[in-house]
């Protein structure tokens, strides 16, 4: 017997189409929507805090020779073991609105509401009768690091009396005569007591930062060397409910930022809490009315439990209280209401 596939493909189609709508409908069915009804869908907002938290990552590297640096150097302040430390720079919070799902109306327009609704393009209301917001550019979720060259791996510039020596103390020995040569001359140069000059001023500054350079890494093989990185990595928190000194994230001297459940590192606790918290959500079977936000001032701080590094006051939406716009407003044809998409809250109305 013949398969038609053409018919096959088209019930496996029809069968899907099918399946899609009906999830569709059971997802919009607390919106209460009537076949052929024109319905426009909005949603208030709701913030996300996105916490920047800058750490220093120092990384110390003992000298080969820092048993000699003293002998030779005259100096005892040196790094004897390496060793990785973190420490918090800074902290800074910026937030951004999403779309709250448990606050997603549906507007019907009838007779003698002439509104038109401007939402963005995460279908937060920005108001009736106005261009939508021009929404601000995403932030960065990736950290930005500042590295500083390593430890040179060369050759010492030492001549084969020391070389050929084989033991730690004549190549100490060697490496410290070579920064003694160094400095007689560019002592040499800067008082002019050499035989020949260099050609130009140019000239003459390559020479000294040619010195300098070397005089350095020569240096650092006997006091050490310090490496500073510079990380900054992003939290996001969209809170529901007032927190008190909850852990935000721990610091590690290992490992730098890590989890709160990590107890390798020490807390640093957040607190969010708002002066007053309003009704969750309305019904979302009154389908005539506009809603917005009176948003809660909170107030955010985050610290080591000892000390507050970071405090700031917020207006939060999803703490706040949700207010109609009267439907009287909706009869003008040529009513123009403004609302903030970041915070849900009333701005004007013409």
């Amino acid at each position: 017997m013949a398969i038609n596939n053409k018919n096959i493909m088209k019930k496996l189609f029809l069968l899907s189409a099918l399946i899609v709508i009906s999830l569709v409908a059971k997802s919009q069915t607390s919106l209460s929507l009537s076949e052929g009804e024109s319905t426009l869908i909005y949603s208030l907002p709701k913030t996300v805090f996105c916490i920047e938290v800058e750490t220093e990552k120092t990384t110390q590297k003992a000298g080969v020779f820092y048993r000699y640096s003293e002998r030779y150097l005259a100096t005892n302040k040196v790094i004897t073991e390496d060793r990785v430390t973190y420490k918090i720079k800074s902290i800074r919070v910026k937030t951004r609105a999403i779309a709250d799902p448990a606050r997603t109306y549906a507007f019907v327009p009838g007779s003698g509401k002439g509104g038109k609704l401007s939402v963005n393009s995460q279908g937060i209301l920005c108001g009736v009768n106005v261009p939508a917001e021009t929404e601000k550019a995403a932030l960065s979720v990736s950290g930005s690091f500042v590295t500083d060259s390593p430890l040179p791996n060369t050759l010492l510039p030492l001549g084969e009396e020391y070389m050929m020596a084989g033991s730690q103390a004549k190549l100490a020995e060697g490496a410290a005569k070579q920064i003694y040569r160094i400095r007689e001359s560019r002592l040499g140069l800067l008082t002019a007591d050499v035989d020949k000059l260099p050609a130009d001023g140019e000239s003459l500054k390559a020479m000294l930062a040619g010195m300098n350079k070397m005089e350095a890494e020569l240096t650092e093989l006997f006091v050490g060397k310090t490496v500073s990185e510079t990380q900054t990595q992003t939290l996001y928190l969209t809170p529901s409910a007032a927190v008190s000194n909850e852990v935000l994230f721990r610091l590690s001297a290992l490992k730098g930022l890590v989890p709160a459940d990590d107890l390798s590192g020490a807390p640093y606790y957040i607190s969010i809490v708002p002066s007053t918290i309003g009704i969750g959500s309305k019904s979302k079977t009154e389908r005539n009315e506009l809603y917005y936000v009176l948003p809660a001032s909170t107030q955010l701080s985050i610290g080591d439990g000892v000390n507050t590094i970071y405090s700031n006051q917020y207006f939060v939406p999803q703490f706040g209280k949700i207010v109609a716009i009267p439907e009287s407003t909706f009869k003008q044809s040529n009513v123009k209401i403004q609302l903030d998409s970041q915070t849900g809250r009333l701005l004007s109305v013409e």
